[in-house]
């Protein structure tokens, strides 16, 4: 029997989302019916496509082979839907931007203040996702901009550099480490860690390293695969943190201690947007001063992090109370 089209198309969100439930929201279908469509793909082709292991699904070889047949087919199809996308959003009408927590809640608003002054009648929209779910996003043409850090280069999405963040380490009010300028990783030793998760997104990529090779044994009894909720954990007094600076200026307001870390943690974050032909006038601009907002939070970093400027603080959220 041939394959069916919503089959291919099944077999394909599977393997670009990795896993069913993922595919699933992809198509806007159930997850039975994901599974059903691939179990006839499988019957049809006459070879097993993924392995089962608990709750999760793994590419077999031949899978890896069909879908780079399918990828190749798909290619124009993609390429047209993305500029039909691209042409239906502008000049006017709605900029979707996708971008990471930490970014969407920290860097944009200002932005976007800017944005709507500008741009009164273009409606924007903004995802606060996870790394890989932005990268959906603009290869399947459902976003304009994404905003994420630097990974291995996707065909169909294009990438340019927004900057080079470097990490600090998070401490909560009071701790011991306070009174310290900068802290070292080895200041950190037996102290309670709260760290990535190890299927976290690329924006944690370098922590676990950098203390490994430090020879620093912590204690992780919490993880967390988002950086606000890691911010929000140390606020709590539940242990100590390296994450990334854009959310520094919105929980120094709470309290928190903030550090520069050594030695030095960095990760580029990037703009990502479908390659499809030139990019709009509009994006252009978000892109600028998004870069240009984002330097400028990146700056004040210098200043928050500094203890004598954390002591005023304190001081003046005494007085106010």
């Amino acid at each position: 029997m041939a394959m069916r089209m919503r089959q291919v198309e099944a077999f394909r969100a599977v393997m670009l989302s990795g896993g069913v439930t993922a595919a699933a929201a992809m198509l806007h279908i159930s997850q039975p019916s994901v599974s059903r469509l691939i179990a006839d793909l499988e019957r049809d082709v006459g070879f097993r496509l993924f392995d089962r292991q608990g709750g999760r699904i793994q590419p077999t070889a031949q899978a890896h082979m069909l879908f780079e047949a399918v990828r190749r087919s798909f290619a124009g199809l993609d390429l047209l839907d993305h500029a039909a996308r691209r042409i239906r959003a502008h000049p006017i009408g709605t900029v979707r931007i996708a971008a990471l927590a930490a970014i969407a809640t920290a860097v944009l608003p200002p932005v976007l203040r800017r944005f709507n002054a500008r741009f009164p009648a273009v409606k924007v929209t903004v995802e606060a996702l996870g790394q890989r779910t932005i990268e959906d996003r603009i290869f399947l043409g459902q976003a304009d901009l994404g905003i994420g850090v630097a990974s291995r280069a996707r065909e169909g999405v294009r990438v340019s550099r927004m900057a080079q963040a470097r990490y600090v380490c998070l401490l909560p009010p009071g701790h011991r480490l306070e009174k310290k300028k900068t802290i070292a990783i080895s200041d950190l030793a037996g102290e309670d860690f709260i760290g990535p998760m190890h299927d976290a997104d690329a924006l944690w990529n370098g922590i676990d390293d950098a203390l490994s090779e430090a020879g620093v044994t912590v204690q992780r009894k919490f993880e967390t695969q988002q950086s606000h909720a890691l911010y929000a954990l140390v606020e709590a007094g539940l242990g100590v943190a390296i994450a990334e600076p854009f959310s520094a200026r919105l929980f120094a307001r709470l309290g928190l201690e903030i550090r520069p870390i050594l030695p030095k943690i960095a990760w580029d974050f990037v703009f990502l947007e479908p390659d499809i032909g030139p990019t709009p006038d509009i994006v252009v601009w978000l892109r600028e001063t998004v870069a240009e907002e984002a330097a400028n939070c990146l700056k004040s970093v210098n200043d928050i992090a500094t203890p004598r400027l954390a002591r005023r603080r304190r001081r003046s959220r005494r007085s106010a109370g």
